[in-house]
C-alpha cells in the first residue's frame, strides 16, 4: 500500500512539472561588443493564464538574487552590470521569456535561467537546468559591393551590414582617398528578425586614385571591424608612344633598305588596349589585351616606305599614333658624293679656270 502511494505521489509529481515547461538551448553563443539573445518560451497550468505575473533571470546556477540579471518588475534588485543592457524580446503574459543581452562582454559568459513568479506566494517556478552564455571575439564584418569604376565618371559604392541585434544600432563609415571626401547616404531594412544597415558612397573617381583603398567601418561602442577594397579605375587609352628599336621617339624611323626595322607602339590603359598596325588601309598585325604591339619588317624595301598609324582600343575609348618609314635606298650614298664631286669640279672649271686664263693673258702684255 505504501509503495502504491508513493508511485501515485510521484505521478502526480511528473504531472504538475510537466505543466511548469520551458523551451530554452542548453548553449548559446555570441560575439562581444553586439548582443546575446537566449530564446526562451515557457508554459504553466492552463489555470494561471490570466494572473499577473513577474520574470526574472539569474545569472547563475541556483537560485540566487544576488545574481538578477533581469527583473521585469524593477531594476532595483539588477546587478549594476547588467542596468539598461537586458530585456525580453518578447511579451511576458504570451509566454515569450527570450532574454537580450546588449553590448555583451567576456564578463557576461556564464549560466543564465529562468523564474517566473504569479504573485500568489504559492506559484512560480524556476526553469532549469540553465543556458549557459559563450562569449567570443567580435569577427563580424561589413560586405563591400564593388562597382565598376571609370576614371571621371560618377559612381555609387555600397557597403552592408546585417546582424540580429535590434538594440545598439552601430555606425557605418567610409575611409576614402584624401582628396576624395566621403559622400554617403544611410539605411536601414529589416526582414524577419536580421537588420541590414546599408551606407551606399557617392563618389567620382579618377586614374590617381587606381590601386588605392577604399574602407568601410562599422562600429559599435566597444568594437568595430572593416572591409577594405583596393581600387580599380579603369581608362580610355592614353599617352600612345611610338619608338623604333633604338629607342629614337619620332614622327619618323630612316631605315636603310635591306636592313631590319623594328618599331614599338606602347599605350596606357585600364583594361588593356587592342593593338593594331594599318599601313594604306591594310591591317598588318594585330594584338589582343596587350599594351604594346611591334612592328617588324625583317628586309626593308622601298615599297615599306610611308605612313604607319598604330589603334589602341579598349571599352573606354581610342588612342592613336602615326610614324612615317623612310627607306634610304641603296647605293645613294655613294651617288651623292658622285654628285658633290662634279660639283665642286664644276665650281673649280668655272671660277677658277677663267682667273688662270686672265692671269696668262696679263703675262704676255
Amino acid at each position: 500500500m505504501i509503495g502504491r502511494s508513493f508511485f501515485l505521489l510521484s505521478l502526480l509529481q511528473a504531472v504538475v512539472s510537466g505543466q511548469w515547461t520551458a523551451d530554452n538551448p542548453p548553449h548559446v553563443t555570441a560575439q562581444n561588443g553586439l548582443c546575446a539573445r537566449i530564446p526562451c518560451h515557457y508554459s504553466h497550468p492552463s489555470t494561471l493564464n490570466d494572473k499577473p505575473r513577474f520574470g526574472v533571470w539569474f545569472n547563475s546556477e541556483t537560485l540566487d538574487f544576488t545574481s538578477v540579471a533581469f527583473f521585469s518588475e524593477t531594476h532595483i534588485r539588477v546587478l549594476p552590470k547588467f542596468l539598461h543592457r537586458t530585456r525580453l524580446s518578447g511579451v511576458l503574459r504570451d509566454n515569450d521569456c527570450s532574454l537580450v543581452i546588449d553590448n555583451v562582454t567576456q564578463e557576461d559568459a556564464g549560466p543564465y535561467f529562468f523564474r517566473v513568479d504569479f504573485l500568489d506566494g504559492q506559484n512560480y517556478y524556476n526553469y532549469q537546468p540553465a543556458t549557459q552564455l559563450h562569449v567570443t571575439d567580435f569577427t563580424d564584418k561589413p560586405t563591400i559591393f564593388p562597382a565598376e569604376m571609370v576614371a571621371g565618371r560618377p559612381v555609387n559604392v555600397t557597403c552592408v551590414f546585417n546582424t540580429t541585434c535590434d538594440g545598439t544600432a552601430p555606425t557605418l563609415t567610409w575611409v576614402t582617398p584624401a582628396d576624395e571626401p566621403p559622400s554617403a547616404s544611410h539605411s536601414v531594412t529589416q526582414q524577419g528578425d536580421t537588420l541590414t544597415y546599408t551606407s551606399v558612397l557617392s563618389l567620382t573617381p579618377a586614374l590617381k586614385h587606381h590601386g588605392q583603398n577604399l574602407t568601410c567601418k562599422v562600429t559599435y561602442p566597444t568594437v568595430s571591424s572593416e572591409q577594405t577594397l583596393t581600387l580599380t579605375v579603369e581608362y580610355a587609352p592614353r599617352n600612345l608612344s611610338i619608338t623604333s628599336h633604338d629607342d629614337a621617339n619620332s614622327s619618323r624611323v630612316i631605315v636603310k633598305e635591306g636592313n631590319f626595322a623594328a618599331i614599338l607602339c606602347s599605350v596606357q590603359s585600364f583594361p588593356a588596349s587592342n593593338l593594331t598596325w594599318i599601313h594604306l588601309g591594310a591591317t598588318l598585325n594585330t594584338t589582343g589585351s596587350s599594351n604594346e604591339l611591334w612592328l617588324k619588317i625583317l628586309q626593308v624595301t622601298r615599297q615599306d616606305a610611308g605612313d604607319y598609324e598604330c589603334v589602341a582600343e579598349n571599352e573606354h575609348g581610342t588612342g592613336k599614333g602615326n610614324v612615317t618609314l623612310i627607306v634610304e635606298l641603296r647605293g645613294s650614298e655613294r651617288s651623292w658624293k658622285c654628285i658633290a664631286a662634279l660639283i665642286v669640279l664644276a665650281v673649280i672649271f668655272i671660277c677658277v679656270v677663267p682667273v688662270i686664263v686672265w692671269a696668262a693673258c696679263c703675262r704676255n702684255e
